[in-house]
Order: structure tokens, then sequence, then C-alpha cells
């Protein structure tokens, strides 16, 4: 009888504890390869500018004034920092973007056992996270909003802990860790201004938890305005820290005024590119519906099972506060007014907590019913991941890709111009970029500068040349709100260092970034100086691709 009775409990139990480990096994064995997967990532156009610029920094230059760019100066510090660390191969930044999803994969572990008890519900959030990170593949990921929603991540670790019953601590938070969850989400800020927004979530923590609800409701209310007050102070004094500090730097760099001419005069126009016949609540539907249905359907899938099977008291918290910073963050997308999938980027770790409640409470009812409810959850765990993919703007599929890189390593890596395909993208081919870059680098002194006119800076890393402008690309001489001025500061750059080479690129037409639809090349009768200058100076030494590379004429000097 002992035995019999004893036999229906034991077996579920074994059954369900062998389907976790499994589980986490899988999860363990999926984060693994897709790391590695991102090792094999290499740069497209934004990476190659936030190099560049980190090279001018290393070098005592600064962003803006002596190496320009729109972005904000978080992400030449980090960009500096892997060069730093690891030298000038383009694999540098991404051995340090997995180090930082590595720890960015223990913080949502240890998320998810504080706030939902279970640490197997933080490694699928950071499963779920780092495929859509793969996923993203080489353009939108080593982005801002890559290293913002680890810094994000980071900073929730710092938030308000509920007690073992699912309520808030009694004990007050620490000071210190409000100030550090300010001084991450400001240094997110540096990377993405929008980013700092999550700081105004954390702040209500206080309030949404309240402990007493039988009190009156204008007491509860009082008393929420009051707790909110001491975490606000104390956030925006940690967020304000490494703003200070980067103005500062500036500051004592003669740069200040650079950086405001770029991040407050130049970057609002192009900001309002994408925001011709737009309507506020058009672009933050579609923010919304984007980041809801077309980056995957494993995230969308875990968040339709969160709002149909609930999730335990206990982790609502978890899922107010995810939702809430991914409500800032998708304000800050439809701001910017582009929907690049990188923009994005920081609400994954979020939206993987979240998603991963809706997976939790189905294994917890899958496990409830035995076996065969174990052996459902798993085929849905295969299943969903086909629906969609996050992969864009690449040719070829995820898997597709995926295939190609695990061929790529089973040669060593030794095929370049394989992992320079992978690389390519619409107007953007790696594969000339190299070539170009071999050829400058052949004909030209290593103690003489080149110019590219047109929108790839990486040429200037991969020949290992130092650019003749400040202007690594020609963005600023082709928008109409500020070509004259820009023009005028390039030509002067040239007259005092005069490049030996000038690539000339055809077929980068981007209306969504200058304005118009015309190329570099088609630009060049527009802005008759330039033109003027490589007539008379520079004559036709090779074309490669979709580049013309221009050589120094004998006595043609400037």
């Amino acid at each position: 009888m002992t035995l019999a009775a004893d036999e229906p409990t034991r077996a579920p139990s074994t059954v369900a504890s062998l389907a976790e480990r499994t589980l986490i096994g899988a999860c363990i064995a999926a984060i693994a390869f897709l790391l590695l997967e991102i090792l094999t990532f290499g740069h497209g156009r934004d990476q190659g500018i936030y190099t560049v610029v980190a090279r001018s920094v290393l070098e005592g230059g600064m962003p803006y004034r002596d190496a320009f760019d729109f972005k904000p100066p978080g992400i030449f510090l980090i960009y500096a920092l892997a060069r730093l660390l690891f030298g000038s191969a383009q694999w540098g930044i991404r051995v340090l973007e997995v180090l930082g999803l590595v720890l960015m994969s223990l913080g949502l572990v240890r998320l998810g056992r504080r706030y939902g008890g279970s640490g197997t519900l933080g490694l699928v959030a950071a499963t779920i996270t780092v495929l859509i990170h793969a996923q993203l593949d080489f353009w939108h990921t080593s982005q801002p909003e890559s290293f913002g929603g680890m810094l994000t991540i980071a900073a929730l670790l710092c938030a308000p802990r509920p007690s073992a019953s699912g309520l808030p601590s009694i004990r007050p938070t620490k000071t210190r860790d409000w100030l550090l969850a300010g001084f991450l989400f400001g240094f997110a800020g540096l990377l993405k201004p929008p980013l700092v927004g999550g700081a105004a979530i954390v702040a209500l923590l206080p309030a949404w938890w309240d402990t007493e609800p039988t009190r009156p409701t204008l007491d509860r209310l009082k008393a929420a305005a009051r707790a909110v007050v001491r975490p606000s102070l104390l956030l925006a004094a940690g967020g304000a820290i490494p703003i200070a500090l980067c103005a500062a730097w500036f500051a004592a760099r003669g740069a200040l005024g650079d950086l405001h001419r770029v991040l407050f005069v130049f970057t609002p126009h192009y900001t309002a590119l994408g925001w011709k016949g737009a309507t506020v609540p058009g672009m933050a539907y579609y923010s919304f519906t984007e980041w809801l249905q077309t980056y995957g359907s494993v995230p969308t899938t875990g968040l339709l099972l969160a709002l149909g099977l609930g999730v335990h008291a206990r982790q609502k918290p978890l899922a107010l506060l995810a939702l809430g910073v991914v409500g800032i963050h998708l304000v800050g997308v439809a701001m910017q007014g582009k929907f690049f999938p990188y923009h994005y980027g920081a609400t994954w770790p979020l939206t993987g907590l979240v998603a991963a409640l809706g997976y939790h409470a189905l294994f917890q009812r899958a496990r409830a019913r035995g076996a065969l409810g174990l052996a459902g959850f798993c085929l849905l765990v295969l299943l969903v991941p086909f629906g969609r993919s996050a992969t864009k703007d690449v040719p070829g599929s995820f898997l597709v890709r995926t295939g190609q890189r695990i061929d790529l390593a089973l040669g060593g890596f030794r095929d370049q111009t394989g992992l320079d395909r992978l690389a390519s993208v619409a107007d953007v081919n790696t594969v000339t970029n190299r070539a170009v870059a071999e050829l400058l680098r052949e004909v030209v002194p290593a103690d003489r500068a080149v110019f590219v006119w047109g929108f790839e800076p990486s040429i200037y890393d991969m020949a290992e040349r130092a650019a003749a402008s400040r202007y690594i690309y020609n963005v600023p001489q082709r928008v109409s709100w500020a070509k004259e001025e820009h023009r005028q500061v390039l030509l002067a750059d040239l007259a005092k260092t005069p490049p030996a080479a000038i690539v000339i690129e055809h077929w980068d037409v981007f209306p969504h970034v200058t304005g118009d639809s015309l190329d570099s090349a088609d630009s060049l009768p527009d802005f008759p100086e330039m033109q003027k200058l490589l007539d008379e100076k520079y004559t036709l030494h090779a074309t490669i691709g979709q580049m013309d590379v221009y050589l120094e004429a004998k006595g043609g000097a400037l």
C-alpha cells in the first residue's frame, strides 16, 4: 500500500525535476552557442564610425571636434575601451559585447530569482534576449542601445527588493543603491538619451508597492507621493554624475562647443526628417506594434502567454517594472522617428523578462499534467522560434547565415572574403571596402592621410591610414540644413592636411539620413569646390566595385 501510494507522487516530481534540468541545460547551451556566433560578427557602417571616433579619442582627439558623428558620446567611450583592451581588430568590440551579455544574463537570473522566486525564469529571459540579439546580426548589434540594455538590467539590480513574502522590504533601500542605479541610468543616457527615462519607473517602485492596502485612499496617495521624493532625488543625483563628468571632459579639452553644435543643433534637424507628415499618436502606435509583432515569434509568444495565463502575484512587480521601462524606451524610439531595428535593442532584456513569465506560467501548468504536458511544452518551445526571426536587412535567413558561420568556423575562419560577405548588406560591401583599404596601404605612405567622400569610415581603419578631415563620412556636407557651413570646414581641413588619396563612393543613397536620393558621387556637382579639387589635383587610379580611388597628381599638393 505504501509503495502504491508513494509512486504517483514521486513519478511526477522526478519527471518535473528532469524537465527543469533539461530546460536549464538547453538554455545554457543555446546562450553559449549564440554568444560564439556573435563573436563572428563583422562591422557595419555604424560600427565603423564608432571605431574611427574611438581611435581618434585614444590618439588624443575628441568626438565631434576631431572626428565627426552625431551619436551621443557614450558609445565612443565603449569602443575606445574595446580598442584599448583588445587592439584594433574588429572582434574586440564583439568580445566586450559578449562579456556584457554574459553579465547581463547573470543579472537576469538574479532578477528572476529575486522577483519571481526562480533562477530558471531569469535564465529563460536571458536565452530569449541573447537569441534576439544574435538574430539582429552584425549591423544592429554593438550599438548604443545594445549596451544601454545591459546597463538598464544592472540598474534594476539596485532597485528595491521584495521580501520573501513577495512584498517590498520594510528596510529602506540604501542610499548608495539609489545613487548607483542613477549612475547606471545616467551612463545609459550618454549612449541614448531616452534610456535615462527608465529611472523614472524605478523611482515609482516604493509607491507601487503599498504594504498597507487597508489605509484610506487619501492617506495612501500622500504616502505614495512622499515615497517617490527620496528615490527621485537620489536617482537624479546619481544620474547627473556621468553626465557631469562627460561635460567636464569636453570642457577641459575645449570641445564643449563642438558637442553642443552637433547634439543640440545638427542632430534635431536629422531627427526631424523622420517626422515629416507624422503624428505623435501614429508614431507611438507604430513603435508599439513593431516591438510587439515584428522582432521574433519567441518574445511575442511569451508576451501573449503572460497576458493569457497571467502571472503569479509575486511576479507582478517584475512585469510592471519591465513593461514600464519598455514603455519609456518605446517613446524614445518614436521620438527618433527612424525605427531602425537597433533602436529597440535596449528593450529586449526587459521584454525577455516578461516573455519568460509567460513561458514559466505555461511550464508550471504543463508540469502539473505530468510527462504528457511537459512533452507538449517542449514541442511548443521547439516550434515557436521558426515562426519569425528578428533578422532583417541582410541576405539569407538567420538559420542560413548561422550555417554559413559554422562552415567558416570549421575552416578556421581563414576565409576572410566569406566573413566580409556576411558583413555586407545593401550598398555596404565589406569585400570592396577591404580591397580599397589594401590598395591604399600599398600606394599611400603610412605617414600620409586619405579622404573618403562617402559613408564608409571603416576604410580608414582597415587601411591603417589617418583621415584627412574630422569628417569621416560626408553626411554633414550633403544635408540641406548644414551643408554650407560644414563644406567650408571640410575644405579647410583638406587644405591643412592634403590627402594622398581620395575615394569617391557610388550607390550610397539614404534619403532618411540625407533628405535626398543622391549618392556621394552624384552630390559632387552641387559641391563645386570639392569637384574642382578632385579635377585639378587628383587623377583616377582605380575603380573597385562602387569605389573610385583617386591619387594625388604629380605637383598636385594643395
